[in-house]
């Protein structure tokens, strides 16, 4: 085990991945955790990695493919490694194959009512076109013809994306990984907690990756909820590129590069998408339609409060989410932090935070 950590210190691999969940703010935590200056996190966030290999790697395409090209700025000042992938959630052999080159490593989880989470993550599929229902109670009816492999959107990459009842089911997922990874090297946060005392929330996850608190006060939302202005606009900046038969990445983020201080450089296609963009906050679920969610995912709600030991009834009550960013004043607006450079030659897969 001592050789298998001085290799694994020479070549960089990560020791966490924030694994999960979609829009549960993985995005604007994994940005808290890239500022510290004791962490190297990937550029970027989301790199897929270990969701699209099909074979076992060798050391030197690990080197290569990952490696050199997602923490090309690591330094002997680091004391962890992670990246940003939510997708590995709900895929045990990508939780596996992270295992295979470090059986030590750490997760953490993000978790959310699942009644919020959903109107969000149906909006966000909608804005990255993996979804061409409008309504979110249609789209929640066609999940069975959609399993059987109908009415699946064309330019949808993964029919599994599709499968809302699934993706919400945060119990289920984390016993798998409790599973397979332990419960001593699972770190669950759970959303409430995040929006009411970011501070406390990042100092504890700190704790869990043993780094030291770095002074951070402010911790802003990265994103808002979003959609485009033009459909066919957005068809274009998302049009997949492909390289022998196989999806890589968009021409957005394909065209997407790096400054030295860590910004993105603003090409013509990058200011396009921004234009294309507008803030428009997703329609809350309707009695009925809560109360059928509700029933579907109350299982599995009480098996997560179970696991993580938390009093989570009032996710099962008739209720509105209140806990939302735009009620906290620091979570308004982006703070400008230098952070490190690097590159990305990322595999494309739909960015679901």
């Amino acid at each position: 085990m001592q050789a298998f950590r001085q290799m694994t210190q020479l070549s960089r691999f990560p020791d966490f991945f924030v694994v999960g969940a979609p829009r549960c703010a993985t995005t604007s935590f994994c940005r808290y955790l890239a500022r510290n200056p004791q962490i190297c996190f990937s550029r970027p966030k989301e790199t897929y990695f270990f969701s699209q290999l099909d074979h076992d790697l060798s050391e030197n395409e690990l080197q290569r493919n990952y490696l050199s090209c997602y923490f090309p700025y690591f330094t002997a000042d680091c004391r962890a490694v992670g990246e940003g992938t939510v997708t590995y959630l709900y895929q045990p052999e990508a939780i596996k194959r992270i295992q295979q080159h470090n059986p030590d490593a750490q997760f953490i989880v993000l978790v959310r009512d699942p009644l919020a989470m959903l109107p969000s993550y149906h909006q966000r599929l909608r804005y990255l076109l993996q979804e061409d229902e409008p309504d979110f109670e249609r789209a929640w009816a066609l999940q069975s013809a959609r399993a059987r492999g109908e009415n699946i959107p064309k330019r949808c990459l993964d029919a599994r994306l599709l499968a809302y009842s699934e993706i919400a089911k945060f119990g289920a997922q984390i016993q798998q990984l409790y599973a397979i990874a332990g419960r001593e090297r699972t770190h669950v946060i759970v959303f409430d907690d995040l929006v009411a005392d970011p501070l406390r929330v990042y100092q504890r996850a700190l704790e869990f990756l043993h780094v030291d608190y770095d002074g951070q006060t402010r911790f802003e939302r990265k994103y808002q909820s979003r959609m485009y202005r033009y459909r066919w606009l957005q068809q274009l900046l998302y049009l997949p590129v492909m390289r022998h038969g196989k999806v890589i990445d968009t021409l957005q983020r394909r065209l997407s590069h790096y400054n030295q201080d860590g910004s993105k450089r603003r090409s013509l296609i990058s200011r396009l998408a921004t234009w294309n963009t507008i803030q428009a906050s997703p329609a809350p679920l309707s009695p009925r339609m809560a109360a059928i969610v509700r029933e579907a995912l109350q299982a599995d709600i009480q098996l997560l409060a179970s696991l993580i030991d938390r009093d989570l009834r009032t996710w099962l009550a008739a209720k509105k989410d209140y806990a939302t960013y735009r009620l906290l004043p620091y979570w308004k607006k982006a703070v400008s932090v230098p952070t490190k450079a690097g590159c990305q030659h990322c595999k494309f897969s739909p960015k679901l935070e």
